[in-house]
């Protein structure tokens, strides 16, 4: 199997690092992650970043995201920016009620 980030580019922008997390999930999870409570939502924050941290190459070689992160909060740097890409992915399953495919919302 290709690991996802070997077949594609690393994102650049906090929507290109949400559009990559948005399409491993399936629709349950999308659901899910939509109605969290705050707190579980906290909770997944902790388990995934680093291990998205890593894959997504934040803090060792991937500045354009990094940059784009903190352009995003306006350059508050106590802000994971992990935490930043995670909370625009909320934002979007939220706002959508829908199901995203290819950048299409359905």
């Amino acid at each position: 199997m290709i690991d996802r980030f070997q077949r594609f580019k690393q994102p650049k922008t906090v929507d290109e690092a949400v559009d990559v997390l948005v399409s491993d999930l399936t629709i349950q999870q999308m659901a899910a992650m939509a109605e969290m409570s705050d707190a579980q939502f906290d909770q997944l924050c902790e388990q995934l970043v680093p291990h998205l941290q890593h894959d997504f190459r934040l803090w060792s070689g991937n500045d354009r995201l990094l940059i784009s992160c903190f352009e995003s909060v306006r350059f508050d740097t106590s802000t994971d920016p992990m935490r930043i890409i995670m909370d625009r992915m909320r934002s979007r399953l939220k706002a959508d009620n829908g199901v995203y495919v290819a950048g299409h919302l359905l």
